[in-house]
């Protein structure tokens, strides 16, 4: 149900566009955003360049206001990357959009409709909580079969 369609996806990619935010800086808010500040050589590990693109791709993000330079309260020598409050609310202004959208699409349904997708989100949800445990508990994940099928031959 979150999935973008290719409009919504061209929506976003005109505005980023136009905002001057590509993709490989949104892997950038991306990283910093799953690992916290990271080192210089640390993030260009992670977008898998060499430290020079990576000086590169921060010294464009850090004028757009996206991201800042701060040294390690450890070892000063160290240069860590932070997002601004600018570079975080790109995630919050996505969110809200898809937020927005989803709103406008259950406004379209009536109530029964509204009440099958919520059997349909319990159900997944449980399935969800029930391949967690298992992935928790070591179980491996067996191939899903037809119940009517004949067994196949080991």
């Amino acid at each position: 149900m979150t999935a973008w369609s290719p409009r919504d996806r061209e929506g976003a990619f005109k505005t980023w566009h136009r905002d001057a935010l590509s993709l490989v800086h949104l892997n950038v808010l991306t990283a910093l955003e799953a690992e916290g500040p990271l080192p210089m050589k640390r993030l260009a590990d992670v977008m898998d360049v060499s430290d020079a693109g990576a000086t590169g791709i921060v010294d464009r993000m850090e004028k757009r206001g996206l991201i800042e330079r701060r040294h390690s309260a450890d070892d000063r020598r160290v240069v860590l990357v932070y997002p601004t409050d600018a570079g975080a609310k790109v995630f919050s202004d996505m969110a809200s959009h898809r937020r927005g959208m989803l709103s406008k699409v259950l406004a379209e349904l009536s109530e029964e409709e509204m009440a099958a997708l919520l059997v349909g989100m319990r159900a997944i949800h449980v399935a969800r909580e029930r391949l967690r445990v298992a992935a928790e508990s070591g179980v491996q994940d067996e191939p899903v079969t037809d119940a009517n099928a004949e067994p196949a031959n080991v």
